[in-house]
């Protein structure tokens, strides 16, 4: 069976480059391209493009070995709240379980594809409809592109909305008790109202829990970053509040009590501080209301 090392030495020898050329064009080290064409590691999410670009294939292609039919893609591009396919992430995150030997990952993926299943988010574009699962998805691409490769973690992220949103207990998560924890933390209990104890109480939980920590700032990120699509004046105002008095606090604590996350915490912090401040100005009236 081809793989995505094995397509990616049959495009680069198709286009007649060796390995140390493709190093130079790419600003990486040949070992890197060896350790591909092997299936000992996979490139990272933002070098598929260029190397796509640089061998004339496609993404799909290096990942799946399939090209996308026009109708796929010309639906695809029509989706503005995509910055991939859900499909293409979800080969790129097995391609990378496979890799790194990510077993428990490779279960959670299949299980929150499966409960996901006839799920959508809301884009706020009309009758664009997203499959849910490419939520969970984009926050483990992020978790990778990060350099968090941990499997406990990465299960976690794509398990992290499964018992919320899809009826199913933490005990019933494929992975282990560690994984099930960090879910469960991150799992707002049934009835669950928006006051200043019972979000104390939430936050408190997941400040002791350092996958939890780390999937919460992921998808804080991400749901920050398309908040000014979907969400009303309302809810972008609470949204922000909540992630000023809780997020921002959470985050200062685990940077002392995780150094080892240190780089992680200043690209996560940098990027959701750089899309609030933008929301604070144009939030700024509503707010000014609302106090």
């Amino acid at each position: 069976m081809k793989t995505l090392g094995f397509r990616l030495a049959e495009a680069r020898n198709n286009f007649g480059l060796t390995q140390k050329q493709v190093a130079e064009r790419l600003y990486i080290t040949t070992q890197a391209i060896s350790s591909w064409e092997s299936g000992n590691s996979v490139p990272d999410t933002e070098k598929l493009p260029e190397i796509a670009n640089l061998y004339g294939v496609t993404t799909d292609w290096l990942l799946s070995g399939k090209e996308p039919s026009e109708e796929i893609l010309e639906v695809t591009s029509n989706l503005s709240d995509r910055l991939f396919s859900e499909a293409r992430m979800a080969t790129y995150v097995s391609a990378y379980c496979n890799a790194k030997h990510l077993y428990q990952t490779k279960r959670a993926l299949a299980f929150a594809k499966e409960k996901h299943n006839g799920q959508y988010r809301k884009t706020g574009h009309g009758d664009e409809r997203v499959p849910y699962i490419y939520h969970p998805l984009l926050l483990t691409c992020h978790a990778l592109a990060l350099g968090l490769e941990e499997d406990d973690l990465l299960s976690a992220c794509l398990l992290h909305d499964v018992c919320e949103d899809c009826g199913v207990k933490p005990e019933e998560l494929p992975v282990n008790e560690e994984t099930r924890e960090a879910v469960r933390l991150l799992t707002k209990p049934e009835g669950f109202r928006k006051t200043e104890k019972e979000y104390r109480v939430y936050y408190d939980g997941i400040s002791g829990n350092r996958i939890a920590i780390m999937v919460k700032l992921l998808d804080r990120c991400q749901n920050i970053s398309s908040m000014a699509n979907c969400f009303t004046d309302e809810h972008m105002a609470e949204y922000i509040m909540e992630t000023q008095d809780y997020i921002h606090p959470m985050m200062s604590r685990a940077r002392d009590e995780y150094p080892q996350y240190s780089n992680q915490f200043f690209l996560i912090r940098y990027h959701m501080n750089s899309v609030l401040e933008a929301m604070r100005h144009h939030m700024r009236s509503y707010m000014e209301a609302a106090k």
